[in-house]
Formats: C-alpha cells, structure tokens, sequence
C-alpha cells in the first residue's frame, strides 16, 4: 500500500506592520464625545468595536466605547473607517466612514492611524515612521502629531502618494 500526501501551498497578500490607535483623551474629545462604534476595515476583528451590536457582548449593556485602544502588529490594511459617537451635550448620534484606498499611503508598513472627533466633524491621520522636526510646532488636532510627522487625511488629504 503506497501512501500519497499532497500539500497546497496557498498564497496570502502580505499584511503590513502598522498601527491602529485613538486616544480620546490626549487628543480631547473625550468626555465631550461618546464613542459608540469603530471599524477600521472588516477583515481583523481586532479593530472593531460596538456598544450596539450582538456580535460584541463584552460591549453589552454600555452606553459607551473606552475612549482609547491600540493595536498594532501585522494585519490588514483597511480599505475604510467607520466611526459613530454620540455628542455628549446634545445627545446627537453622528457616524462617518471615510473610503481609505486612496488616502493611505501604498505601503502602510511602520506607520500608524488614528482619529480625532471635534462636534460632527471625524479628522482621520496617518503617523509616518519619521521623527517630526523639532523645530515646527505639532499642527495637527492629534496628540501623535509631537513626535513624528503625521499627515491629515480626512477631511483633507495633505498626503501625497
């Protein structure tokens, strides 16, 4: 009796390093801004998160998202952000999601994202792997923006491909 293996040899699309972060309290839009829901892309479910949904019961029963998280490591690069709060002192529910595929960077490896809220209005930014110049003053609604050279993204597009 003669045994045969076959293997399969699959191929997968790399998957950059990078970083997925926001922090509302450094960037200061929280306590003034409820996060309710994220999602950077929808193919790592280490970069979603909802109050609303059943698919996250850790989230059960909270009327808010923590206002920070980080991951970072290989993984894919998302082809959009999804972001919905609540602005805390009208009760207003606000969501946007912003297509990235022509925001980004073509290869996103060492580099990082993040968000900031202000009112209705969701600012998205790439942190490039690059020391800021000390001499220039962190322009940018981002916290990031101290130590390395960060580019706005959304709702404009300072990043040139």
């Amino acid at each position: 009796m003669t045994l045969v293996l076959a293997t399969a040899c699959a191929t997968k699309v790399a998957e950059p390093w990078h970083k997925f972060a926001f922090d509302g309290w450094n960037d200061k839009w929280y306590p003034a801004h409820e996060l309710l829901e994220y999602s950077y892309g929808d193919k790592y479910r280490m970069v979603r998160a909802s109050v609303i949904t059943p698919e996250h019961p850790i989230n059960e029963g909270k009327s808010m998202l923590p206002p920070s998280t980080g991951v970072n490591g290989p993984m894919p690069v998302g082809e959009f952000l999804f972001v919905k709060w609540r602005i805390k002192s009208t009760g207003e529910v606000v969501e946007d999601r912003v297509d990235l595929r022509q925001r980004l960077p073509k290869d996103m490896t060492d580099h990082g994202l993040t968000f900031v809220i202000e009112g209705k209005q969701l600012y998205v930014y790439v942190i490039t792997p690059k020391v800021r110049n000390s001499d220039l003053s962190p322009n940018k609604k981002t916290s990031s923006s101290r130590y390395r050279e960060t580019f706005e993204i959304y709702p404009t597009n300072e990043l040139s491909r």
